[in-house]
């Protein structure tokens, strides 16, 4: 009985959308419909910058924001990521990337006043399904925890957000916890990015119940196959019974660096990792991962001294995305929703926190091949 439960739960969630869906495939968009899926456009020295928050694929905003332009003459664009921008990319016979100077960067930064969302963004809220499971329960095939959640964030100046939100818990399964609601994970988190090289810091609770500091850093050449990266945590515990938090002391400590290489024709990425992982468990991580238009999947390998295992992942948008959208507030559906199975059934194997984004996940999204390999599709 509990195992239709999460199969009525999903299709709720479907049903729920799915008129939604059908008003947007009748919309007839124009430069000015357009225009309103934008935030923070700025043209500066010959180059638009702009940020689109709608869609995990970076490129349905490069074409688009040519249409709002409506400027032919106009080829260089700057996206943005939490007001930051992440580098140059300009059109003709290819897509062609490159980073930002210094000089470029200082001169977008000042023109960009305090706090930022007051005036360049919309308030952005989006519904966040959250989703782990165990399979291979006699009695129970599948037990889930599913979760709801309404979230938002907020940007403070370039590339420093807040972000938080509400949970509303569905089905729990896989422990005792009472089904309350609750916040949703809270933090703050600082993007940079300068040159080939790219930062990311949070400090707050995070998902999959820790909370404390967070660290990675990352040299990417966004035009290049190579990437390295290196990641550091501090966390401890953190969970919502009745009546208030628990937490135990920050005690967990993570360390890990990675070599990265990506196939340019099949949009493959091999990267593998190394270090301590949660719970003091040393050791290694191999995964590929193959990225699609709009969807990436990836399959891994862990040995670790606490044991060996196998997994996948994806990452999926969900659909329909717009479900109101006005001048100062828009409420949509998550632009990305990632999952991750591995089997362990209680061995702690090469665990890890997931933080608002990983560096390598978010990054590889802008890589200039990926993006080329749909602006050639569209010739």
């Amino acid at each position: 009985m509990k195992s239709k439960n999460n199969f009525l739960v999903l299709f709720i969630i479907l049903f729920s959308v799915s008129s939604v869906m059908a008003q947007e495939k009748k919309a007839k968009y124009t430069p000015e419909k357009l225009r309103q899926n934008f935030e923070n456009v700025k043209e500066h020295d010959g180059k638009i910058f702009y940020e689109l928050r709608l869609f995990r694929n970076p490129f349905i905003g490069l074409y688009e924001i040519r249409k709002v332009t409506g400027d032919s003459t106009k080829n260089r664009f700057v996206p943005l990521f939490q007001g930051m921008p992440v580098g140059k990319y300009q059109f003709g016979n290819n897509l062609n990337y490159s980073p930002l100077t210094k000089k470029e960067r200082k001169a977008y930064l000042a023109q960009s006043n305090f706090p930022l969302h007051l005036k360049n963004y919309k308030a952005d809220f989006w519904i966040q399904p959250y989703f782990a499971a165990n399979f291979g329960n006699k009695n129970i095939p599948v037990q889930s925890n599913t979760s709801l959640g309404l979230q938002t964030q907020v940007f403070i100046r370039p590339g420093l957000s807040f972000s938080t939100g509400v949970i509303f818990p569905l089905v729990s399964q896989l422990d005792n916890r009472p089904n309350i609601i609750h916040l949703a994970a809270t933090f703050l988190n600082q993007f940079y990015a300068a040159g080939n090289h790219f930062f990311s810091a949070s400090a707050g609770t995070f998902y999959t119940d820790q909370y404390g500091l967070n660290f990675q850093y990352r040299y990417a050449n966004l035009a290049k196959p190579w990437s390295f990266g290196v990641e550091a945590g501090l966390t401890g515990t953190y969970y919502y019974p009745k009546g208030g938090i628990y937490y135990n002391a920050m005690d967990e400590l993570l360390l890990l660096a990675d070599a990265s290489y990506r196939f340019a024709k099949p949009n493959l990425t091999v990267k593998l990792q190394a270090g301590q992982f949660l719970w003091s468990d040393k050791g290694a991580r191999i995964e590929m991962v193959r990225q699609f238009t709009n969807v990436e999947l990836g399959v891994y390998a862990t040995k670790t001294i606490n044991g060996s295992t196998l997994g996948f992942n994806f990452a999926v948008p969900i659909p329909p995305g717009k479900i109101f959208q006005g001048k100062n507030a828009r409420l949509r559906t998550t632009d990305e929703f990632r999952w991750e199975y591995t089997y362990t059934r209680g061995y702690k194997i090469g665990e890890r926190y997931r933080v608002g984004y990983q560096l390598d996940q978010k990054l590889r999204q802008y890589h200039q091949d990926y993006l080329n390999t749909q602006y050639q599709q569209l010739k």
